[in-house]
Order: C-alpha cells, then sequence, then structure tokens
C-alpha cells in the first residue's frame, strides 16, 4: 500500500511539475474548429492557423515532389483543409487535415486488407520516399509499420515514420490517419519533434481523439 502510495505522488508530482497548476482547473486551451465535409477537431488556442494561400502552397509543393519524380499522385481532387503550428517558433509540431475526392480506397478495401498487404503499401510507400528525396523532400529515418485502425467506428489506415528535422537536428516522428468515408478521404497528419515528445505527443493524442466527421 506505501509503494502505491509513493508512485501516486510521484505521479502527480511530476504533472504538476511539467504541466502547471492550471491544468486542474477549467481550462481553454483548446478550442474546437468546425471544417468543410462535417469534419471537427480541437486544437491547441494558441497555436498558428496558417492561411489559405500558405496552404496552397505546401500543396503546391507536394504535388510538385511527385511530379519530378514520375510519381502518380491521388487520383481524386485534394483539398488542404487545415494546416496549423505549434508556437512558439521554431515548430515543435504540426497539424494538417485534408479530404481528397473521390478516395482511392474504401472501408471495404480496409476491411479486406491482410497485413502481407499492409507490408506492400509499406514497402510502396518507402520506395516514394526514397524517390522524392532527390527532388528535396525529406529523408525517411524509419518506416514503421502501416497499420489499420479505427476512428468513430471507421477503419482507418495509419502510416508512421521518422523523419529529417527541417530547422533542427531532431528527427520527427510523424502518423498520418487516412480515413476513407462515403467516396471522400479524411486525411490527418499529426508531426511532431522527438527531442520534445513528452509535450507534443500528449497534445496530438488529444487532436486525435477528438476528430468527428
Amino acid at each position: 500500500m506505501i509503494a502505491h502510495i509513493k508512485s501516486f505522488l510521484l505521479c502527480a508530482l511530476i504533472f504538476l511539475t511539467l504541466f502547471g497548476y492550471k491544468a486542474l482547473a477549467q481550462d481553454d486551451s483548446f478550442r474546437i474548429v468546425q471544417l468543410a465535409y462535417g469534419i471537427s477537431l480541437d486544437v491547441p488556442s494558441h497555436w498558428t492557423v496558417l492561411p489559405l494561400e500558405t496552404r496552397k502552397n505546401l500543396g503546391a509543393a507536394g504535388q510538385a515532389l511527385l511530379d519530378n519524380e514520375g510519381i502518380g499522385g491521388p487520383s481524386g481532387r485534394k483539398e488542404n483543409l487545415l494546416a496549423i503550428n505549434a508556437t512558439p517558433d521554431p515548430v515543435g509540431a504540426t497539424i494538417r487535415v485534408s479530404v481528397t475526392s473521390p478516395g482511392d480506397f474504401t472501408q471495404s478495401d480496409l476491411l479486406a486488407a491482410s497485413p502481407e498487404d499492409l507490408k506492400v503499401v509499406e514497402a510502396e510507400l518507402l520506395k516514394m520516399f526514397r524517390q522524392i528525396e532527390t527532388s528535396g523532400g525529406f529523408k525517411v529515418i524509419e518506416m514503421q509499420p502501416v497499420q489499420i485502425g479505427q476512428i468513430n467506428n471507421y477503419q482507418m489506415l495509419v502510416i508512421p515514420y521518422v523523419r529529417t528535422g527541417i530547422n533542427s537536428p531532431s528527427p520527427w516522428q510523424v502518423t498520418q490517419y487516412k480515413i476513407p468515408v462515403s467516396n471522400r478521404l479524411i486525411e490527418i497528419t499529426l508531426s511532431h519533434r522527438q527531442s520534445d515528445a513528452i509535450v507534443w505527443r500528449p497534445i496530438l493524442e488529444r487532436v486525435r481523439r477528438s476528430l468527428k466527421f
């Protein structure tokens, strides 16, 4: 019993030290963002929402990397709905939300996917990443296992990997969640600098859990 009490007090002390006493009171650290197609999610209130023109530039850069290497992009029309960067600079975490209509795969495809199918997807993605490195794309340090997850009773494709940082030596953890819904594909990408994972990981997990569509 004494050991359990000591463990509890230690956890409480760590929590208060890292996150402050404000967490014990009603907090306004997050706000709900409503997007097109009935998509909503909670985001940190103090993070920077990137304007439409910046989102267009990010989309154009991504398409250019694919085009330069002769890699086919999504067959449908992709809309970049949301791009948010953590504050302060240098940016340590990001949130990206997009929708492609129509999507390249369906709920039935995910339900039928075998472990071997996921390994093929993983290998093809790594091959693509290696190709776009030559056109100035980021370098993937580790391709982690592609999985099938679930959110809001929908199946989703989960694609995690570690890439090089842009403005810091620390690698970044990136996880893409691709959710086919009706004739669309919802994609949310959550990224954070690994050296500060103790701060960014719980925030991004809160964002992920809040996603509704």
